[in-house]
Order: C-alpha cells, then sequence, then structure tokens
C-alpha cells in the first residue's frame, strides 16, 4: 500500500487490519493520501489498534462504492488514532445523507482520538445499535470514547439508530476535548430505547450551522465545561423522539448543563418533555440542571417568530411537566427583546445574574 500513487488501497487495507493479531497495533507509517474507493467492513474483530504516523490521509474516492471509510459491526476493544479522514461534501450549507465517515454498530470499548474528520455529508463517526447483533439486547453498544479529534465540515456525529424499533443507541458515550468547526448538523444522542450516561466535555464549537447539541431520549448526560462561540441555532435542543418510532414507553432525564461559555449565539437552549401521543411511563422528566454557565452576546431576533426568543424555553405538549430541576447562577446578557427563560412548572430558578454593558 502506497501513498499519493492514485491507486485503490480499499482492499490492501482491510487485509493489513484483519492481518493484525489480537492485542497488537497496526501502524501506517508513510505519510500521504491513500485512496479507499469502497467501504472496509468488518464484523467480530477485538483487540486492536488501528495507527497513523503524522500525515496519513484516508480520502473517498470521487466514485466511492458504499457509504463509511470503515465500518466495525459487532467489535471489541477498537482503538482508530492519528488518520485524517476525507470526505466528499465540500458544500459548507447542505447534507448529503449517506456519505459518511467510520461506523461502530453493536460495538464495545472503542477509541476514536487524535484524527481529523473533513467534508463529510452525513456522520463523520456513528456510534449505534446493530442489526445484525447475534443477541436481542435494547441497547447493544457500550463505552465508546472519541477524545481529541478536529472536525471542520461535517454534518454530525451521532448515535442515532438508522436500522428498525429493536435497538438503541449507545450506553456509557464520551465527547471529550474535540474541536468541531463548520458543523452543520449537530453533536446528536439519539436513541428509540432507553439509553443513558453521555459525557460531553471539554469540547469547543465554531461557526455551528446547525444545533450544536441534541438530545433525544438520553438520561443521565452531563455537558460540562464546553465553548459554544458563533452558533447559528440551539446550543441545545432535548426531546422525545417521535412515537411513530417508539414501541415501549421509558422515561429520560438527569441532563447537566454546567460550566458551559456561549458566545454570539442566535439560539438558547430548549428542552421539551414529551410529544402528542407519546407512549406515556411517568408524568415528570426529572433533573433538568442548567447552571454556572456564561450566555453571552445572544441575539434570536434574527427569528421572525418570538416564541423562540427565550434564551432557555422549557415546555411540553402533552402535559408531561419538570421535577428536580433547576436553572441557577448562571451570568447573560440579552438583547432587550429576549427573555431569560420561559419555563413551565419544577422548576427552581434562583441566583441568576444579568449583566449590563459598561458604559462609556
Amino acid at each position: 500500500m502506497l501513498p499519493d500513487d492514485n491507486i485503490d488501497d480499499s482492499q490492501v487495507l482491510k487485509e493489513l487490519i484483519l492481518n493484525t493479531a489480537e492485542n497488537s497495533e497496526l501502524v501506517i507509517e508513510q505519510p500521504g493520501i491513500y485512496d479507499i474507493c469502497s467501504a472496509i467492513i468488518f464484523r467480530n474483530i477485538n483487540n486492536i489498534v488501528i495507527s497513523a504516523q503524522k500525515g496519513v490521509v484516508l480520502r473517498k474516492c470521487e466514485k466511492f462504492d458504499g457509504e463509511y471509510i470503515l465500518a466495525f459491526y459487532n467489535s471489541r476493544f477498537i482503538t482508530i488514532e492519528g488518520f485524517t479522514f476525507e470526505g466528499l461534501t465540500k458544500d459548507t450549507v447542505n447534507y448529503v445523507w449517506g456519505e459518511q465517515g467510520i461506523l461502530f454498530a453493536g460495538s464495545s470499548d472503542i477509541s476514536v482520538r487524535d484524527n481529523q474528520f473533513f467534508n463529510f455529508g452525513d456522520a463523520a463517526i456513528r456510534a449505534t445499535s446493530s442489526h445484525l447483533s447475534s443477541y436481542d439486547a435494547p441497547i447493544n453498544s457500550f463505552r465508546v470514547k472519541i477524545t481529541n479529534n478536529y472536525f471542520e465540515n461535517i454534518t454530525q456525529v451521532t448515535t442515532t439508530h438508522p436500522w428498525n424499533n429493536n435497538f438503541g443507541g449507545t450506553h456509557d458515550i464520551t465527547v471529550e476535548n474535540n474541536i468541531f468547526e463548520g458543523l452543520k448538523g449537530s453533536l446528536k444522542f439519539a436513541s428509540v430505547k432507553p439509553v443513558s450516561k453521555g459525557l460531553i466535555k471539554y469540547n469547543t464549537f465554531k461557526n455551528t450551522k446547525g444545533t450544536a447539541i441534541e438530545l433525544t431520549y438520553y438520561s443521565d448526560v452531563k455537558i460540562i465545561a464546553n465553548t459554544f462561540v458563533d452558533t447559528d441555532k440551539f446550543i441545545l435542543n432535548a426531546y422525545p423522539n417521535k412515537p411513530s418510532s417508539v414501541t415501549t414507553p421509558f422515561n429520560w432525564g438527569n441532563i447537566y448543563f454546567t460550566h458551559n461559555s456561549i458566545i454570539r449565539s442566535k439560539g438558547g437552549i430548549r428542552i421539551q418533555s414529551d410529544v402528542t401521543n407519546e407512549l406515556i411511563d411517568d408524568k415528570y422528566v426529572r433533573g433538568i440542571y442548567i447552571n454556572n454557565n456564561h450566555f453571552l452576546n445572544i441575539d434570536m431576533t434574527v427569528y421572525p417568530e418570538k416564541k423562540y426568543w427565550d434564551l432557555i424555553n422549557l415546555f411540553s405538549r402533552g402535559g408531561k411537566s419538570y421535577v428536580f430541576s433547576t436553572i441557577k447562577n448562571n451570568t447573560y446578557n440579552l438583547l432587550p427583546e429576549v427573555n431569560f427563560v420561559k419555563k413551565t412548572s419544577g422548576f427552581i430558578e434562583k441566583n441568576n445574574t444579568l449583566l449590563t454593558p459598561k458604559s462609556d
């Protein structure tokens, strides 16, 4: 496998990975561009590290066959580090569904670290359940860490489940210390089955075209000490999945949004407790904590509908209310037309500080 020769390297790279013994490492040493012309798919491989020296680029061919550069089904203890992945979607505005980077489905103990991802019209990384799973578990991806990566002009990093209604997303997922530049969609944790434990920490979101973070039916999610600069839509949008996709009722809650810095956003935080015709299990969403954040120079008047002119908007569709939830110790400055919070019952709001501009 040689770089910069315009020859398809897909099959050779696949064989190199398959021939890597368990508990060992494959290192791609020679820098340059390796052309990947078809999806490289693995099933049931375990305990390997796939790494690259600086300057190794895996680039999709113009006529790429498939969706993902690398796809792992029902695999365990896989690490991918040091690569640059290049997709085909240089358009910085529109989505291209199915134009994706890496898939982990029904897999566990995964680490994706110190990589760069450019120009993916759909998911640069998707960590989710598997339609080829050998067992019927509601969640069958576990312990995924996405750390120290750089993403530019991608649509999403997601757990969204594309197969059917039998499985969920990923239990225990960490997204930490990454940079997202020009994100067109969102960092999205989504499921149609009960899923819990997510950590989104120390990330930087810059020039986000869509919503920075979306949550649907995820519980025990901590969003801590992130920086959001120039976001076109919401910083956080948490909501139930559509009833047609959900076959059993379940609860969600315990969402922590704390110690984050939001600068020049056109949207704030929107949390919707339920949807019409939802399969109701409990009449409450428990534990929404929006505390100790800094909101600076927020301007939602770009939206013609005034219903979006609330920095924090908490509402229900069918009457499910909130309990054990707080909005406290936040600092903010807003235009006079924009409200700080619009909330339903169940929230304690205290010790929030409106910053006034300095006088000349």
